[in-house]
């Protein structure tokens, strides 16, 4: 029988790379930042969506540090980033 669980993570895993690619062949800086803070956040799903199929705090654990991370990036570039035309 096929988990639910597991294959919501396997849609969300080709998601993610769908939005590297996007990383990869993005023309300007911004664009690839943004694209790689979206693929972290698709990422962060797909770990959560694994920790429910898997039943492990571990990855949840992980997921939500690198969640908090990202967050902190995101943060930091608004902060120091010197805004859209840097």
């Amino acid at each position: 029988m096929i988990d639910t669980w597991l294959s919501a993570t396997f849609c969300l895993a080709l998601v993610a790379l769908g939005v590297l690619v996007r990383v990869l062949r993005s023309g300007t800086r911004d664009d690839r930042y943004l694209a790689a803070m979206v693929a972290v956040t698709v990422v962060s799903g797909a770990g959560l969506t694994l920790s429910i199929a898997a039943g492990s705090l571990l990855v949840l654990d992980a997921t939500i540090a690198v969640i908090l991370f990202c967050f902190a990036g995101i943060i930091a570039r608004a902060k120091f980033g010197g805004g859209a035309g840097a």
